[in-house]
């Protein structure tokens, strides 16, 4: 069977007779064969589906086509990431209460506000953090009630300079509830402002509409903003179906207005990854609005068009493109939030290393997916890979936070690194010597760091 069509379909909210009778026929496949069977769970397991398809299995009575020992691993899997998002949730109650005492307005963003108006389950994908939009003369009364939780800041920011916010940044510090169960992305902006991207604050805040949480007087982005918001955060090699499913699942469950988004895509400058992300959900489903894509007109030779181009060979080729899939952006931004936990030079160089390695000398794996040639290991292929291999990781940077600012953190990151030995001789408390002082145990934050996915 095509198993990224069948998953890919899966992923909807809403099937037609047609697609289910297609998906139960592949999945009938599988019945009397448990090495498919498991074969099929691991896809949807590497991609992160599995808690979805689960639900969905469910839903439409597919489950009973699979063996005991596969239900297991689907349920398990789902069983977990319900609990997580759930001890979250709680947690998220708590400060979203305070704020809510303290008339202080928050937008909650993409998958903790859909599990209450798309999926309807607390279970259905796993989160790393709980992400919220604030004003920024909110920030100081947010940070106060943070604190007032118990709350831990992760780091003391690129400066040192402890919950202070970058100038460059759309972002404050990350902050964990004190049982660890929550990690509090706090942004003033849907994208960094050192992007290309220009958003319109006031109108993302003048169209947000009502969002109950669990009793909680809450506001989500409007349907436009919505989707512009998933279009900016589609990776261009972190795009898999499942970064794709809250895409065309927002737009097949709402009603979207064409002229407000397509006004906002053209103020926000952001038609080419508007185009990106239409097309690569084109392949996943077939309820983009006929009309939408061609209403873009792009530069067919800029960065992220031409990877739009080489994707639509891989999949013309492999029937999938999950084969550029990667993580390596997260993969760098651990190692410098690492880097920056540490003050001493001999932990900070280490992690410095594991940086430029990242950056100059990708493994091969991760260099062939970003020429979107892993399935094609070829010598020619790895050379070039090899060849144009940090090429590729700036650029992958850039696409996340600029040029100018991509290059000016990593001599920043190597400067601060190179004058760290001085920290051998002043005594300024540490990060690490802040947690003991707060009776925090250190190695939990870099757990908690690692485990993000």
């Amino acid at each position: 069977m095509n198993t990224f069509k069948i998953t890919a379909l899966l992923c909807h909210i809403k099937l037609t007779p047609r697609e289910l009778e297609e998906c139960k026929v592949a999945l009938v496949s599988l019945h009397s064969n448990n090495a498919n069977q498991h074969k099929f769970f691991e896809y949807c397991f590497e991609y992160k589906m599995a808690p979805w398809i689960y639900l969905q299995l469910q839903k439409h009575d597919f489950l009973q086509l699979f063996d005991d020992d596969i239900k297991e691993l689907f349920k398990n899997t789902h069983e977990d990431v319900k609990k997580e998002n759930e001890n979250r949730n709680k947690v998220a109650k708590q400060f979203l209460q305070a704020f809510h005492e303290n008339n202080i307005d928050v937008i909650i963003l993409k998958g903790n506000s859909f599990i209450h108006t798309i999926y309807k389950n607390t279970g259905y994908k796993k989160m790393n953090d709980f992400d919220i939009l604030i004003k920024f003369e909110d920030w100081p009364k947010i940070e106060q009630i943070y604190y007032d939780f118990g709350y831990i800041p992760l780091g003391f920011g690129w400066s040192g300079e402890k919950q202070k916010p970058a100038k460059y940044s759309h972002t404050s510090l990350p902050f964990i509830s004190k049982d660890f169960k929550c990690l509090i992305g706090t942004q003033w902006g849907l994208k960094s402002p050192t992007t290309h991207f220009t958003l319109d604050s006031k109108e993302i805040w003048d169209t947000t509409i009502v969002l109950d949480f669990y009793g909680i007087p809450c506001k989500q982005l409007s349907p436009e903003y919505n989707l512009l918001h998933l279009i900016l955060h589609l990776g261009v090699y972190k795009c898999g179906i499942r970064d794709c499913m809250d895409l065309f699942n927002l737009i097949q469950t709402t009603n979207i207005n064409k002229e407000k988004l397509f006004a906002i895509i053209e103020k926000s400058k952001a038609k080419e990854k508007s185009f990106y992300a239409l097309k690569m959900c084109n392949l996943c489903s077939p309820y983009i609005p006929s009309g939408w894509i061609e209403h873009l007109e792009v530069d067919s030779s800029s960065f992220i068009i031409t990877r739009l181009k080489k994707r639509f060979e891989m999949f013309k080729e492999t029937k999938d493109f999950h084969g550029s899939y990667n993580d390596y952006f997260q993969d760098i931004e651990k190692n410098v939030i690492h880097l920056y936990l540490f003050p001493h030079f001999h932990k900070r160089f280490k992690y410095l290393l594991k940086v430029i390695r990242l950056l100059y000398f990708p493994d091969m794996k991760d260099a062939l997916k970003f020429i979107d040639k892993s399935h094609k290991p070829k010598l020619f292929n790895r050379m070039k890979a090899r060849l144009l291999g940090p090429w590729f990781s700036f650029s992958m940077i850039a696409q996340e936070i600029g040029w100018k600012y991509g290059i000016l953190l990593f001599v920043k990151m190597c400067f601060d690194t190179l004058i760290s030995p001085i920290n051998y001789f002043i005594s300024k408390e540490s990060y690490f010597q802040y947690l003991k002082r707060k009776g925090i145990e250190s190695s939990k934050i870099l757990k908690l760091v690692d485990n993000v996915q």
